[in-house]
């Protein structure tokens, strides 16, 4: 079966092949406001980084224009005052950008701070250009890497999504990560007041001024905007033919956190297993395995390790991650290999979610109010690899993503704790 997967960027099939330039014809007609495809220059002369497919209640297409100015500025001047009381995690998404901005500013008025800064910007006969929400904001990362366009600075940039009251989401274009610092020690003044990016420990990035990008959605978008309703379990139970829901107990007796929708090109829906399939302690590879001699991702002349590595962080890209880092590692007992020889609940379907699809657990359970999953408030193992030496965690703590090095164990004396591993499963 061959997946289409999404990143918060483009849909690309497993094959890979991903560099594609954009046609001339699509250029053209995308600068007028029609039909558009990601790297095409859009009606407002910035760069296509997002196209959903149809048109959504936001719009349909996203373009950006990293901005020259603005630098060093804070994310608001009232940083003990929650924006978005109750939709912290909803406005994250795709589509929220300009809705975040607009209540910004209302909240902020007219100071000196980045959303501002973007809401006056005006440039192309354009003026209703904002600052992206955090899936947005990945959405231009992800475009820079595989597409090749835009071209932004590998700097730190704000997104208009905050974490709670006093901290606000952030994205170093050095290498993709996004932070709140949130559970920083010595931070509990929050982050939104900073102009700069902080200094992490085992980072080698420097602490460097806040930058801006500029998005647009367009055409005009139809329907109505979704809910910040949270999560709840639905007491019902599904089979593994559907109909399933959100918060459905799972034909494996796991959760059900993900319904891709009836028109999905994949399996339709997403079910976590339960605490009773959930490790701790295993490293994310063989600790005899040497990555520099036989590597996971090799590039080749239509697409380098560091695409695929982007690539493999996408929603639906899990199964795929799971099954060749098996091959890649063989035997062992290393969160891949145990999520696929899994037999749980009647189903050896298993596999060790992508860093999305993760992301995505984190999002409906683990913010839901009871928490839901029994998730333990710590890192979680991806299958999605950040570089030869690291993988990418989810922190249930919080929902930031860290790379951590492969080979972590727990160890007293350095107060390293166990990175759990907890499979899912996808079917209809």
């Amino acid at each position: 079966m061959r997946l289409k997967v999404c990143l918060a960027v483009l849909c690309i099939s497993v094959s890979l092949v991903v560099v594609v330039a954009p046609a001339s014809a699509s250029a053209r007609t995308c600068a007028l406001g029609g039909t558009c495809k990601v790297g095409d220059v859009g009606p407002g002369g910035g760069t296509v980084v997002y196209d959903a497919g149809e048109v959504k209640w936001w719009g349909r297409y996203l373009e950006v224009l990293p901005l020259t100015q603005g630098r060093g500025l804070p994310w608001s001047v009232k940083t003990a005052e929650s924006v978005y009381e109750g939709e912290t995690v909803l406005r994250q998404g795709i589509g929220w950008g300009r809705e975040n901005t607009t209540v910004i500013v209302a909240q902020n008025g007219e100071e000196k701070y980045a959303a501002k800064f973007v809401d006056d910007f005006s440039t192309g006969g354009k003026s209703d250009w904002f600052l992206p929400s955090r899936d947005e904001l990945d959405a231009v990362y992800n475009a820079s890497i595989i597409v090749g366009t835009p071209k932004v600075l590998p700097m730190p940039y704000w997104s208009s999504s905050e974490n709670s009251a006093k901290y606000a989401w952030y994205q170093l274009f050095q290498d993709g990560t996004q932070f709140t610092d949130e559970n920083k020690v010595g931070q509990s003044n929050g982050n939104k007041q900073l102009r700069k990016s902080q200094v992490h420990a085992g980072s080698s990035f420097p602490s460097l001024p806040f930058h801006l990008v500029a998005m647009r959605s367009f055409p005009a978008g139809i329907g109505t905007k979704p809910s910040g309703s949270p999560v709840t379990m639905t007491g019902n139970s599904c089979t593994n033919t559907g109909p399933c829901a959100v918060g459905d107990v799972g034909p494996a007796g796991g959760i059900i956190f993900h319904d891709a929708g009836p028109r999905s090109d994949g399996d339709r829906y997403f079910e976590v297993g339960p605490v009773e399939t959930e490790v701790a302690g295993i490293p994310w590879k063989p600790l005899t395995f040497n990555d520099k001699q036989t590597p996971l991702y090799i590039g080749n002349a239509k697409v380098s390790a560091k695409v695929q590595r982007v690539v493999a962080k996408a929603f639906g890209m899990g199964e795929g991650n799971t099954s060749q880092i098996v091959q890649r590692y063989r035997r062992g007992n290393y969160p891949a290999r145990y999520a696929s020889t899994l037999v749980f609940g009647g189903f050896d379907d298993w596999y060790l979610p992508s860093k999305e699809e993760l992301r995505l657990v984190y999002r409906t359970l683990g913010t839901a109010t009871p928490r839901l999953g029994n998730f333990g408030k710590s890192f979680y193992w991806t299958s999605s690899e950040y570089d030869l030496n690291n993988a990418w965690t989810v922190n249930f703590k919080d929902g930031q993503e860290f790379d951590r090095e492969k080979w972590l164990v727990p160890n007293s004396e350095t107060g390293m704790k166990a990175i759990r591993t907890r499979p899912i499963r996808s079917f209809g």
